[in-house]
């Protein structure tokens, strides 16, 4: 089991009793007498202010969280709530009215929910964000509706726009949440130095979060939108991104810029951009994941592009270092040249290297199934995009272009590609056009290792066979 979901487990256990015992300390001698305080808000006109001992009842999140101290629950009830709330305060649990109910299916009755609006200009400062968590570790936001990050028009120190904007700590929970119409969902990113974000993301759903700029505080992201999940920093690392849904973010499900270690599984993707976009990162995973339709509403842009590109995958790989992608569903991208899985240098200067394509299916893209491209334009013998690398127990099929394809460059070189199905693609099932290069030592002359693959159409011939996998 991930250690952050262990962590996240035993904190939902610690939750769940203190609440329970603040009840019974309450009714035995009033809130002089709480362990952990448990506040509530509500949005009744007759709560004005909240503070001990007087109250603990309060009108509005923010001023809950800024009364609060550590390992406090806060308890929000339905209702529209138009504010930007900083987080400073660590171990707070701030729980929704939907806390501790999955977001990706059964939550359609707005009435039920506590929504978190950060558009307009709303009191508070969370700086463009609905949530900014600041330095504050192990706070747990569970069961909103989250809306409105980056729709602010600009004021002074609206630098987080984001839905949550988590900045230096490793250790956030973002729970049983729905974000909608953000610039992105989440955004893991932090000015400064120290741990940038990190912790626990699982059962929420990013749906549509297109509208507005994330904030200036990102410097990668500056100005963009179309994101569910967004990181970026030396130290963006640790992060389990599971069991999640994203729908219809036009750029880009998950973008991961200088990340370490962080886990993406077992998510779903329809219609997004892209399902992740791994930038300068090392030893992340994408398992388990099943995408549909890439594309299909459209796309927005990707930074650092030039001229403004957006994605070209399903799953894009840039000068990355040891990405494991495993085990999962991708299918249908049906724009010309949109790919599958794709090492390229869209953001990039240098080839990917000691990463892993294992059994994936990957079906009906109109560009590639995975594919090895070209590097930046000006250095024809110095551009491949992966080198050391191998490809798999992969299943990919009735794709527009190749099933499997490494271009000519010298970085596409010394990788493995063994035990892949291809069949029904358009142009060739497998291709390594290093061949064209110089005379490789590898199969065909080549500069790559291919090993009992099978496909009909091999350029050259001898990569893959009819009947050979299994």
């Amino acid at each position: 089991m991930n250690k952050q979901r262990i962590i996240s487990s035993n904190r939902k256990r610690l939750v769940c009793a203190a609440a329970a015992a603040a009840v019974v300390l309450f009714l035995a001698g009033g809130a002089n007498a709480l362990a952990n305080t448990v506040w509530t808000v509500t949005r009744s006109s007759s709560v004005s202010v909240c503070a001990l001992p007087a109250s603990t009842t309060c009108n509005t999140i923010g001023a809950a969280v800024s009364a609060a101290s550590l390992f406090d629950i806060i308890m929000v009830k339905p209702g529209y709530y138009n504010e930007t709330v900083y987080v400073g305060t660590s171990n707070l649990t701030i729980m929704g009215a939907q806390a501790g109910k999955d977001a990706r299916e059964g939550r359609n009755d707005p009435s039920q929910e506590s929504i978190v609006d950060a558009s307009g200009t709303p009191s508070g400062m969370g700086a463009g964000a609905a949530f900014y968590i600041n330095g504050a570790a192990d706070v747990v936001i569970d069961g909103f509706t989250i809306q409105g990050g980056g729709l602010a028009t600009p004021l002074a120190g609206q630098h987080g726009a984001a839905g949550i904007f988590v900045a230096g700590t490793n250790t956030a929970h973002i729970r049983n949440n729905i974000f909608r119409n953000n610039a992105a969902g989440v955004d893991l990113s932090s000015p400064g130095s120290g741990y940038k974000a990190g912790g626990l993301i699982e059962h929420n759903l990013f749906k549509s979060n297109n509208a507005g700029k994330v904030g200036s505080a990102d410097a990668v992201f500056k100005g963009l939108a179309g994101f569910g999940i967004v990181g970026s920093g030396a130290l963006v690392m640790g992060a389990a991104i599971t069991e999640n849904a994203f729908e219809e973010n036009l750029a880009a499900a998950v973008a991961l810029f200088n990340a370490s270690s962080v886990e993406v599984t077992k998510n779903t993707s329809r219609e997004d951009g892209s399902f992740a976009v791994f930038y300068s990162s090392a030893f992340c995973f994408f398992s388990q994941n099943q995408g549909r339709d890439f594309g299909a509403k459209g796309f927005l842009n990707l930074p650092n592009t030039t001229p403004p590109g957006h994605a070209d995958a399903a799953v894009d790989v840039d000068s990355d270092t040891a990405i494991e992608i495993n085990g999962n569903d991708l299918e249908e991208g049906k724009t010309s040249g949109y790919n599958g899985i794709a090492f390229t240098t869209l953001l990039g200067t240098v080839a990917s290297s000691q990463c892993r394509v294992t059994n994936n299916t990957i079906k009906r893209f109109g560009g590639n199934g995975i594919v090895a491209g070209e590097g930046p334009v000006g250095e024809p013998l110095n551009g491949g995009t992966l080198e050391a690398s191998s490809i798999s127990g992969n299943y990919v099929a009735d794709n527009g272009n190749d099933g499997i394809l490494l271009t000519e460059g010298a970085p596409n070189f010394a990788n493995w590609l063994v035990d892949n199905k291809a069949e029904g693609n358009h142009t060739n099932d497998c291709e390594d056009d290093t061949y064209l290069f110089g005379h490789g030592a590898g199969t065909a002359l080549t500069y790559n290792t291919w090993f009992n693959n099978s496909g009909g159409l091999s350029l050259p011939a001898g990569l893959c066979s009819p009947g050979t996998w299994h």
